[in-house]
């Protein structure tokens, strides 16, 4: 009985690992971009979005963390959409920097 609540409490707190550095990793991606200057964080960015859609896809195991895990995951999802939308732009503006 107690194992079952370590479980559904493990699978929750791994939820919230994901929707947190989701929304961590989008706050660095916003300061970043609005300060101009150069944060290591875009070197980085892989290892960010690993851990989210890592984490997402742990929780998602769990009954009771499964919409953690969706909410991470869709955090994860969008960070790799929006990389790639403004890299497209960016390459459209400059193709040969």
């Amino acid at each position: 009985m107690e194992l079952d609540k370590v479980k559904v409490v493990s699978f929750r707190i791994i939820g919230w690992f994901s929707v947190i550095t989701g929304v961590l990793a989008l706050l660095l991606l916003n300061i970043s971009m609005l300060s101009g200057y150069d944060i290591s964080f875009m070197e980085q960015l892989s290892f960010w979005v690993s851990a989210i859609l890592i984490s997402g896809l742990v929780s998602l195991f769990g009954r009771h963390s499964r919409p953690l895990g969706l909410w991470g995951i869709g955090i994860a999802l969008f960070l790799i959409f929006f990389t790639g939308v403004i890299f497209f732009l960016g390459w459209m503006i400059v193709p040969f920097p």
